[in-house]
This record gives structure tokens, sequence and C-alpha cells, in this order.
């Protein structure tokens, strides 16, 4: 996809098979934007309640919501979702934000619901990898957007026999630098939620593959987007449930 979000495909042959504004109505990804702000927002209630702007405690975030085990597994499961705009400063709700909005080409090919899909599927898996771990105040955007990025590449893996070849090997290589230096980053720092990361990146490729695979993935986009949320929900209540 190019700077104007225009997809190119490609027939057998490698003619130009059609190319148009990408797979929705609109080119202005109006959900990506309302996500950033909306994390913007949160960080300035997290300030007006006297969190500390550079290095909030644990405990203020506790309060506006953050994801804390004992306090998620026993009655308090929508922390799954208020954690997700919550952040540790505003270093890391810029970092989240500026990746977010590397992104956002992505709402422009699942559409606005199936991007929306991805997103909280996402950030519901990572919430939940790191519910696995030891118990610990989770926040931030990340696993969602890590999520985000991982369901570009799967978009490039269902469709790569019909996409522009320099193009995806650009693509291709963009998101390998990506989750290399972040990955590697996230391991060698023990105060990053890795699990969180690696677990918005699985659920992300997964939404993105049930959304994008066959011939009818775009008549089938609404219906298939529920079902993403639906299974995500769904798979959110067992875990917890379990943990109980």
């Amino acid at each position: 996809m190019d700077r104007r979000g225009e997809i190119q495909f490609y027939d057998e042959r490698g003619k130009v098979e059609r190319t148009r504004r990408s797979l929705v109505a609109s080119s202005v990804p109006v959900a990506t934007y309302v996500l950033i702000a909306l994390n913007v927002v949160m960080f300035g209630v997290e300030v007006v309640s006297g969190a500390n702007p550079l290095k909030p405690s644990a405990e203020s975030l506790v309060k506006l919501g953050a994801d804390f085990a004992p306090l998620t597994v026993h009655g308090e499961p929508w922390r799954l979702v208020t954690s997700m705009f919550l952040h540790f400063g505003i270093v890391h709700l810029a970092m989240n934000m500026v990746c977010l909005y590397q992104a956002r080409d992505v709402e422009l090919l699942f559409g606005r619901l199936g991007f929306l899909a991805i997103y909280f599927a996402a950030g519901l898996g990572g919430a939940l990898a790191s519910e696995l771990g030891a118990p610990h105040v989770g926040a931030g955007a990340s696993g969602a957007v890590f999520g985000v990025i991982a369901a570009f590449g799967m978009y490039l893996i269902v469709n790569r026999s019909r996409l522009n070849a320099a193009q995806l090997a650009r693509d291709a290589r963009w998101l390998a630098m990506f989750f290399v230096i972040n990955l590697a980053y996230g391991f060698s720092q023990p105060q990053i939620d890795i699990a969180d990361h690696i677990g918005g990146i699985a659920c992300g490729a997964l939404a993105a593959l049930f959304l994008a695979a066959g011939a009818r993935a775009k008549q089938q986009r609404i219906p298939r987007a529920i079902g993403v949320l639906v299974v995500a929900i769904g798979l959110s209540a067992i875990v917890l449930g379990i943990a109980a």
C-alpha cells in the first residue's frame, strides 16, 4: 500500500488487475485517531488525579483501572480493557501512540470494525498473557499496538501473491526490523512486560488471519469482526474463570 492508501492487485501474469483506494470506502483512519485521542485524554486524567506524569506509581494506576491480577480475576474483569488506556508515564504513552499512528493503514485494510476487533482482541490477549506470570500491575496499549502491527504482517502473508513485489519486500523488511528491535529491547529490560507484547502479537495475527483469509473475506467483514470480538471476550471470561 502506498502513502495514499492505494493497493495494487496483480493477476497470475503479473499485470495490474485493479488499483483502488483501500478496502474501505473512507481513506481516513478515524478509529485510529479516536483511540489515540482516548489514550491521550486518559493520560490527562492520570495527571489530574495526581499521578506523576513521568513515572506514576502502580498504586495510582490501579485506582484508575490498571490490570492487577488479584482484582481483575476476582470480580473486576473490566480492568483488562481499561488498562489498555493507561500508561506508565508520558514516554510510555508517546512510544505506543507513535507506533499506533504508524500502523494507521491497518484500519484501511480491515475496515473500522475489523481494526477495532483486532485492537481489542490483541489487547485482551496481551493482558491475559501477562496474567499468567507473577501478579503485577499492567497498563498500556502495547499489546494492542503490537497486535495491530502483527495483523498488517498477516495481511501481507495472506495476500502476498496479489501485491506489488517491491512494496511487499519493503513492508516485510519494516515489519522484521520493528519486531526484532522491539522484542530484543523488551527482553533486555526487566521492567517491560514482554508477555503482553507476545500475547498481543499472537492474538492480532490470528484475528487478522480470520478476517482476511478466503475469497469472501471482504463480503463477510462485519460478521467476521463481530466473531473476533465475541471469541476474544469469551476466551477472556474462560481464562479468568479458570484463574479464579
